[in-house]
């Protein structure tokens, strides 16, 4: 497996807001507990942002912790990718609201924008990977970010959504390699538009229809639109298992690996039930799955970054580790990367 001059992650940052809301913290009105929520979902608490907060205030902490390593100067970061599904507003895209935030407006680096939901983050690792090693931009910002709180009903009409998620950002580099032992070996994407409505999504900014809003937003029998729906969470839970674990055998595959060459598993963080599903069927041993979910929730595009992150500021992922990163998200859009350090 070649790994010099293949584009690798260079440095991760992360940023998670202050405010904890445990399971027993969330409005009565949801009629939900602890018990109804932790056994199902693995998820104790999220993170809130602060009243106010955007999207963008979120990746810009994330990128200025990244930056405090010091292991990259600002000024050699050559383009912006985000990736999100809650964005400051409709468009434009959220990239260039976290350039200027950033003071790198007068240098007019490109900004892209993706939404793949809950697979954005492997979606642009793959962006990020091709642009480099074809020499189109030598260190790119590849940054996960969401701000979901602002978004859910607190009702007991969206208590299936809403236990879920959490707010939260991390941010990456990819930079090309020199070192034979890091690299990003490979990527795989794949989407079937026939799960878009049977999935998880929100139909807020329908453009089909004049005006594009056209409910009363104060009217509960009417404003359902307003919110994230999931039809069928039995449906997402079946194609994750089965999405993840194909993507996943089919990237090792790629690169005559097995499971037993893997060090870490990095599972996009929607269900921990869906993630040990997941490892069962690929018969990787649950020590080599890592998670965070319990204390973030599901934060979408920032999961995979912040479990990087995470695990590689406190010593777990080491330089040279394999690592394997597996998402699935609404669309339906999964992906899988195998990587080395």
């Amino acid at each position: 497996m070649t790994v010099a001059n293949s584009a690798y992650i260079r440095t991760s940052g992360q940023y998670v807001p202050e405010t904890i809301i445990k399971n027993d913290e969330l409005p009565k009105e949801m009629e939900t507990s602890d018990e109804w929520i932790r056994p199902r979902s693995g998820i104790s608490e999220r993170r809130y942002a602060k009243p106010g907060w955007k999207n963008s205030d979120l990746a810009l902490k994330a990128v200025q912790n990244l930056l405090s390593k010091g292991e990259i100067d600002e000024r050699e970061i050559d383009c912006i990718i985000f990736a999100t599904l809650s964005p400051d507003i409709f468009f434009p895209g959220t990239g260039v609201f976290l350039q200027n935030k950033l003071g790198w407006a007068e240098r007019c680096i490109p900004c892209f924008d993706i939404r793949q939901q809950c697979a954005g983050f492997i979606y642009g690792l793959q962006m990020a990977k091709a642009f480099v090693e074809s020499g189109i931009y030598k260190n790119v910002l590849l940054v996960g970010s969401e701000l979901h709180s602002n978004l859910l009903d607190y009702s007991v009409r969206g208590r299936a959504v809403t236990v879920l998620f959490g707010d939260g950002a991390a941010a990456v580099v990819v930079s090309r390699s020199t070192a034979p032992q890091s690299g990003i070996l490979y990527i795989e994407n794949h989407a079937d538009g026939r799960g878009a409505m049977n999935g998880l999504h929100m139909k807020i900014f329908d453009n089909g229809k004049k005006p594009a809003v056209d409910y009363d937003p104060y009217d509960f029998n009417a404003n359902a639109d307003l919110y994230p729906q999931m039809p069928s969470s039995k449906n997402l839970f079946s194609n994750a298992v089965r999405r993840m674990t194909e993507v996943s055998l089919s990237a090792l595959k790629h690169l005559e690996l097995s499971t037993d060459d893997i060090d870490w598993v990095l599972p996009h963080q929607a269900n921990k039930r869906i993630n040990k599903a997941v490892a069962e069927k690929l018969e990787i041993p649950d020590a080599k799955v890592l998670y965070n979910i319990h204390k973030y929730g599901n934060t979408s595009a920032a999961t995979i970054p912040l479990l990087l992150s995470e695990f590689t500021a406190d010593g777990t992922i080491q330089r040279g580790d394999l690592l394997l990163l597996v998402a699935f998200g609404s669309g339906f859009t999964w992906g899988a990367a195998i990587m080395r350090y």
